[in-house]
């Protein structure tokens, strides 16, 4: 394989490589990063023959690595760690000033950052390529030849089958490395099955500064620059794609949050040799303390907590998402879970067997997640339309959001137009331009506002449901 790189891809690189050697010192130069590079294989990814072609009639696959290259936020993944921002989030969180070319400060990125923010099967000097191919694809070099033949293509799913290549083919799978990071994972094991740093955002990363971890798979994948051929992933669904992307991310993301809290109970019986806090915050909705004083309050007439209500974030509109006959059992586990974990001192060892309970219970409702022949859309139609009729009522800014995600993703399947300007402090898409070149605009995802009132989303239903009612 060779390993010429397209000429603009080549330039850039070597740009981005040379201000990185600035910031880690003389030590660290160029040449060596480059040397580097070329130890893994994801040089050879990016060829003009393979995945980085410049040609703008080319197939997506052919040009993915310009397009991630160029486009993608996970390529800024690790480059961003080095600015005033994260500078003064490192500050914080350790309580003393560093500056990102000191020695110390890069080692604690290696500590607390690296596993989210670049590629664990690239050696350190390749951080500068952030999130790289091989977090969602696998190893580079498990990449060889064969992955381009036409025997290798007509196995099916099943060339995946005991490999280090990861199936992001599948909508399942894809939500699954995604969820690894934007949830986060405990007690994982990295892609040489050794010991590797949790992903983890935890309330002290997050009061000194690390935004909250609101991720929602679709909504994500509706912005995302796409550099895959995705005619596949439309067979049999139409109009309804974005609800099977929900959906799936919907469960996906329940697990893998289900899992994140047993794992932080767990290590809060006795068994882990560092300190965490128990409970951990951010297992609570952020609006349940951040939100503004005032008399009245819709909170005291809605019923409080103790403490504050379990983020629902992730179990929000599950029902909507799974089987008919499910829906029962899952919402009596999901009150129980929420009783044990809402008063002022949770039993970890009996939040975390809830916890693993529901999450293996999910997780066969996961494996019964329609075939792509399937319309999952005409299904679940039925569930969020009668909470439009009903009425929805929101305990919290999470519940509110999860709503209005799912319901738009029915309004669009519908071909409905329900206009985001009748859902205010619920901003979605803060990345302007139709090459969604990832430019700030000033307005953060998911804005989690302290003068949130569940009223606001009432026009939105309103209107919602004289749409729904104007269906033949």
């Amino acid at each position: 394989m060779t390993l010429r790189c397209s000429l603009s891809a080549s330039i850039e690189l070597v740009i981005l490589l040379l201000r990185l050697s600035v910031a880690l010192g003389d030590d660290n130069d160029a040449g060596k990063l480059i040397s580097g590079l070329r130890e893994q294989s994801i040089v050879g990814c990016m060829t003009t023959s393979c995945h980085g072609s410049n040609v703008q009639a080319a197939e997506k696959w052919q040009r993915a690595a310009k397009i991630w290259f160029d486009q993608d936020p996970h390529a800024q993944a690790y480059t961003v760690l080095l600015n005033e921002t994260s500078a003064r989030i490192v500050s914080r969180l350790i309580n003393e000033e560093l500056t990102p070319s000191s020695q110390k400060y890069l080692d604690i990125l290696e500590t607390k950052c690296v596993s989210c923010h670049a590629s664990e099967s690239a050696p350190r000097s390749q951080r500068v390529l952030g999130a790289d191919c091989q977090v969602c694809h696998g190893s580079a070099n498990a990449w060889g030849s064969e992955h381009y033949s036409s025997e290798w293509k007509a196995r099916g799913r099943s060339r995946f089958d005991d490999s280090k290549k990861l199936d992001v083919e599948s909508l399942v799978s894809r939500a699954e490395i995604c969820s690894s990071c934007h949830v986060g994972e405990l007690n994982r094991k990295g892609s040489n099955q050794e010991d590797r740093f949790d992903r983890e955002v935890d309330h002290r990363l997050m009061a000194a500064g690390h935004p909250p971890m609101y991720f929602d798979f679709e909504s994500f994948l509706r912005r995302y620059p796409v550099h895959w051929d995705t005619k596949d992933e439309e067979v049999g669904k139409g109009a309804s794609i974005g609800f099977e992307r929900w959906r799936i991310g919907k469960i996906t993301s329940a697990i893998r949050r289900l899992k994140l809290l047993a794992a932080r109970a767990e290590r809060a019986t006795g068994q882990s040799t560092s300190p965490h806090d128990w409970p951990e915050l951010t297992e609570y909705n952020c609006t349940s303390c951040h939100h503004a004083l005032v008399q009245p309050s819709w909170r005291q007439t809605r019923g409080a907590n103790a403490i504050a209500d379990w983020d629902d974030w992730s179990v929000s509109q599950l029902d909507s998402a799974i089987r008919d006959q499910s829906v029962v059992e899952m919402t009596a586990q999901i009150r129980s879970l929420k009783d044990l974990i809402e008063p002022i001192d949770p039993n970890p060892n009996q939040v975390a067997m809830k916890a693993e309970t529901l999450r293996r219970w999910l997780e066969v409702e996961l494996d019964q997640v329609p075939s792509t022949k399937e319309n999952a859309f005409e299904v679940m139609l039925p569930k969020l339309q009668a909470q439009a009729e009903n009425g929805a009522r929101f305990r919290s800014w999470e519940s509110a959001a999860q709503w209005y995600i799912a319901t738009r993703v029915l309004a669009e399947g519908l071909r409905m137009d329900v206009t985001p300007d009748l859902v205010p402090l619920l901003y979605e898409d803060p990345f302007g331009g139709d090459l969604k070149t990832w430019t700030p605009v000033g307005i953060k995802e998911f804005n989690t506002p302290s003068q949130f009132h569940p009223d606001m989303l009432h026009n939105y239903q309103r209107e919602l449901v004289r749409q729904l009612r104007k269906r033949p």
